[in-house]
């Protein structure tokens, strides 16, 4: 839907904005483009083989962008997201559990003591 919206409307929209005296930024305009060209063959890919079935693949280049796509966007989301927790495990393995007295059958750092 959003890149119906988007196809539909974006030569619209740039062409009232210039006639109305307020440009879109430039780098609005190329991400808005980029995000129609996002995924598509016939703007750019790569082709990968398997070396052990010979099977080809075509891989379509992505926009790669920050703030509209949302498949670029959610990638990038996810992307950090694995790299920050790789870096928190890191520190946490690293420095903070070899510093402990942990005992690895023991459940204490993640419940609360029960009353009794």
């Amino acid at each position: 839907m959003l890149y119906g919206v988007v196809s539909d409307q974006l030569t619209t929209f740039l062409a009232h904005a210039e006639r109305s005296g307020r440009s879109v930024p430039a780098f609005v305009e190329r991400e808005l483009t980029r995000y129609l060209e996002c995924g598509i063959l016939a703007y750019g890919f790569v082709r990968v083989r398997c070396t052990g079935c010979g099977h080809d693949r075509l891989v379509a280049f992505s926009c790669k962008g920050r703030g509209f796509c949302p498949s670029c966007g959610g990638r990038r989301m996810s992307d950090t997201a694995a790299f920050e927790s790789r870096q928190l495990d890191s520190h946490l393995v690293d420095r903070v559990l070899p510093t402990s007295a942990v005992s690895m059958g023991s459940k204490a750092l993640v419940e609360a003591p029960q009353k009794r």
